[in-house]
Order: structure tokens, then C-alpha cells, then sequence
């Protein structure tokens, strides 16, 4: 038993590098019927089946800030909480999970880091008039900017780098991809009472994904530039 599910994790893990096109849903689900060594739905509805891989897909995402997406705010005169971006990623700041940094282009086109602050920390920023951002937080569903923009700032564009949550394995990097698999496998196992082997699947998805996201942040400490 051991050794064929060793072999069908070799399988799911060399898929990647031998295709340059991402897992879709249908084929991911093909990975995990062949983890569960089912290949039809005998037992697994292809909708629990697909349900269980966007489920996966949200918690990789969500855990390892793995999908990493710039996107542009425009300002808004007296406006200092957004939720939608102007292109591409998220679409909206609902499904941003952590913000990386921001900066600022005036109308001179200079650009201008913003330092994050918490919410926590607002009653202890100076007065400030309204004018260009210096700070940024993230709440909730809404990133804001403070001060608050004049009509000077109106239109001005900030440029937000973030980590989002996804539930399609598509937004996912391909080495992330086969971990939605075994926490998949793990789920439909637990459903069916095979606690066993649900285990050893999760155990299986935690280890690797604790490992992808140690290569991911415990990088060297780049010099500042000169």
C-alpha cells in the first residue's frame, strides 16, 4: 500500500516538469481520483472532488503567499479606504491577503514609498493636512492611504504589491500546484472514514508546504541599493 502511494505522489509531482501548461480543474481532479485510486466516480462526485481542489487551492494560497500580484489604486479626493484596483489581480481588495509594500507616483511622476502602518497605531500618527499618502494599512476587505487626498491627488495612481487568495489552481505556481492533491485526497479520505490515510495525505500537504514556503521567504538578506 505504502509503495503505491509513494509512487502516485512521485507521479503527481513529476506531472510539472514535464508540462509547461498549469493544472485545470479537470486535470487536477484526475490527480487526486488517481491518488484515491478511483477512476471514475464510484464512490466521489466530481463536483465534491473539484470542491475539495478550490478549497486546497484557497488554503495554499492563503498559507503561503505564494501567489504574488502588483496591482494600481487610483486616488480619490477625500477618499482614504479602497476596495477596487484598476486591473488584473484580485479585482478587488477582497481577496488580498497580506500587502507587501505600496508606493505612491505624484503628478511630477516621482515615486514615493509608503511606510504601513495598523490600525492600532492610527491615534499615534502627528496631524497631518491633507495632501500626498505617506502611510498605508491594510483592513479587512479595504486598503487605505493617509493623509487624505486633495484634488491635487485626484486620479493619482498608488502601486500595491501583495500576496491574494485564489480557489483556481491556475493562480497557483506550478510547484504549489500537487499539494492541493494530497489535501484533497485527505479531505475525501476523511469523508469516507479512512482517517489513516486522511492523515498521512495532510501530513504529507503540511510537510511540503511548510518546506515551499521556507524557500520562498528564508532568502539572504539583500544589501540595500547604492
Amino acid at each position: 500500500m505504502r509503495i503505491i502511494i509513494a509512487i502516485l505522489l512521485f507521479l503527481s509531482l513529476a506531472w510539472p516538469a514535464f508540462s509547461a501548461d498549469y493544472y485545470t480543474a479537470a486535470t487536477a481532479r484526475e490527480q487526486v481520483r488517481m491518488l484515491l485510486r478511483e477512476t471514475t466516480n464510484d464512490f466521489y462526485s466530481d463536483t465534491e472532488l473539484d470542491n475539495w481542489v478550490k478549497e486546497a487551492t484557497e488554503n495554499v494560497s492563503a498559507n503561503a503567499l505564494c501567489i504574488q500580484v502588483s496591482d494600481t489604486i487610483l486616488l480619490v479626493t477625500s477618499q482614504y479606504e479602497y476596495t477596487e484596483f484598476v486591473t488584473g489581480g484580485a479585482a478587488t481588495a477582497t481577496d488580498v491577503v497580506k500587502v507587501w509594500g505600496c508606493f505612491y507616483v505624484s503628478p511630477d511622476n516621482e515615486y514615493i514609498g509608503l511606510k504601513r502602518i495598523y490600525p492600532s497605531q492610527i491615534a499615534d500618527l502627528p496631524y497631518m493636512l491633507a495632501g500626498p499618502p505617506k502611510y498605508y494599512f491594510h483592513y479587512a476587505d479595504k486598503i487605505g492611504f493617509l493623509p487624505l487626498p486633495t484634488t491635487a491627488e485626484n486620479g493619482q495612481s498608488v502601486r500595491i504589491y501583495y500576496a491574494e487568495q485564489s480557489q483556481t489552481i491556475g493562480d497557483l505556481p506550478n510547484e504549489y500546484q500537487p499539494l492541493t492533491f494530497w489535501y484533497a485526497a485527505a479531505m475525501a479520505l476523511k469523508q469516507k472514514g479512512n482517517a489513516t490515510e486522511s492523515d498521512k495525505f495532510y501530513s504529507m500537504y503540511l510537510t511540503e508546504l511548510n518546506a515551499l514556503k521556507k524557500e520562498l521567504y528564508d532568502v539572504p538578506t539583500e544589501q540595500p541599493p547604492k
